[in-house]
């Protein structure tokens, strides 16, 4: 198998560009840092592929977008972001759609065909010569998928880079999170009810953290007992809910951690003829379209989707144009949206 760059800089725990300043002869690295690349290098026989570096000199000024899936709420916002601050910036785009929700539904990762559907759209990209790539995430989680052998700059949106080898621009789940909670208890509310998403989704892990800190630094014991799982869906928040009140446990708000599960809340509520807003809190996540339309409209987070493709293009051409090879993660926090479902 042939040894490239990124598999030299993963050894060396630099990155990408490190390696290949040094190779140049253009790295202000330390002697120690060279020395070990330079070890590495011999040690593994690595060859360089003179082409792609003659190829990737000539500048295209055009940006290569894949997307997971067009159709998720999140991707055509955070598209008109990146479009938006290329266009201002002189540069074309390049969109493919991969449509894995479509074709596979929610589990989409998880299947072996997902992987070989990224690497050929990578490859797609290399061969028409973009300069970089931004790849849209679907949701937030660890991206493995991108090929070791991709030779230009990547930068993630809407999630997080596995082993932290791209830059990538997310949501700050943590600080939103805790900024809603901490709004509910500034409305009075004490025992505040979660329903969050899936176990294991980041999202569900990093807002129930946002959730924990708001109460703490409140004053407010953390109880597990007010902590349901949902399933990001409408009907998991009904079922949630009908387990809150199923277990008598005492509350006087519920924080759903999006709004298409806050809507399944107000579903069960109406059947309970229990008027959300003035007998119960109910606040989500997310600011999609329906929040809006709910009778009351709904307080949730609006997650600023512009703004991440807009940091993700702006990132990504540090990199193609000053040749930056720092690896960062831009967390980005969302906005409350008060509305009359919590007074």
């Amino acid at each position: 198998m042939m040894v490239t760059l990124k598999d030299i800089a993963m050894e060396c725990n630099v990155s990408i560009a490190t390696v290949s300043n040094i190779l140049n002869g253009k790295s202000k690295a330390s002697e120690k840092t060279k020395n070990l690349v330079l070890e590495v290098v011999a040690r593994r026989g690595y060859k360089p592929n003179y082409m792609a570096s003659r190829l990737r000199a000539q500048k295209t000024r055009t940006i290569g977008i894949i997307i997971e899936d067009i159709t998720l709420f999140s991707s055509p916002k955070i598209i008109e972001g990146i479009m938006s601050f290329l266009e201002k910036n002189s540069y074309n785009a390049i969109l493919e759609n991969l449509r894995l929700y479509s074709k596979w539904g929610k589990n989409w990762y998880r299947k072996r065909e997902y992987y070989k559907a990224v690497a050929d759209a990578v490859q797609e990209m290399q061969a028409i010569k973009v300069d970089g790539i931004i790849y849209v995430a679907g949701h937030a989680r660890l991206i493995d998928s991108i090929p070791s052998d991709t030779e230009i700059p990547v930068v993630l949106a809407y999630s997080h880079s596995d082993g932290g080898l791209y830059s990538s621009v997310t949501i700050d789940d943590v600080f939103s999170a805790a900024g809603m909670t901490d709004f509910l208890i500034k409305k009075g509310r004490r025992r505040i009810a979660v329903i969050t998403g899936t176990e294991g989704n980041i999202h569900s892990r990093d807002r129930l953290c946002g959730y924990k800190k708001a109460l703490s630094d409140n004053g407010i014991d953390f109880d597990e007992g007010l902590v349901f799982s949902g399933n990001w869906e409408r009907s998991g928040g009904f079922e949630a809910c009908r387990k809150i009140f199923d277990s008598n446990v005492k509350f006087d708000a519920v924080f759903c951690f999006n709004d298409l599960m806050a809507a399944g809340v107000y579903d069960f509520l109406s059947e309970k003829n229990i008027s959300v807003g003035k007998e119960l809190a109910v606040a989500g996540f997310d600011n999609r379209e329906i929040s809006e339309f709910l009778n009351p409209p709904l307080t949730t987070m609006e997650i600023p989707l512009t703004e991440i493709g807009g940091k993700a293009a702006a990132e990504l051409l540090e990199k193609t144009e000053n040749s930056s090879d720092k690896i960062c993660d831009f967390p980005v926090p969302c906005i409350l949206k008060e509305r009359d479902s919590v007074l």
